[in-house]
């Protein structure tokens, strides 16, 4: 998302990505991407204890533990759920021109 980030912006939107991490995972990445010189243009929040994950159910059961499924939302500005996709497996999301085109309906454009 770091390369599609400019275009998902440009639509007056901010994009966060949530992750089951620790608070300190995800400090240790954010401080290990400036040293890589890879900044990380949007918010990164850690979610150890999996509330947002409860709250959008993007949990799933396997045999061995509760894993949280890669998913997209988009929110509008009342906070409105306008578009959830529940991926699969971490490649599996929507391509950057369908976002933009529901970036442009959740807009009005």
């Amino acid at each position: 998302m770091r390369a599609e980030y400019g275009k998902i912006s440009k639509h007056n939107t901010e994009l966060v990505f949530v992750t089951p991490e620790s608070i300190e995972r995800v400090q240790y990445l954010m401080v290990k991407s400036k040293l890589t010189r890879e900044e990380i243009p949007f918010t990164v929040v850690a979610d150890a204890e999996r509330k947002l994950a409860k709250l959008y159910a993007i949990e799933k059961a396997t045999e061995k533990q509760v894993e949280v499924r890669p998913t997209m939302i988009l929110i509008d500005k009342n906070g409105v759920i306008r578009f959830k996709y529940v991926g699969m497996d971490p490649f599996d999301r929507p391509s950057i021109e369908i976002l933009e085109e529901t970036l442009k309906t959740v807009n009005g454009m």
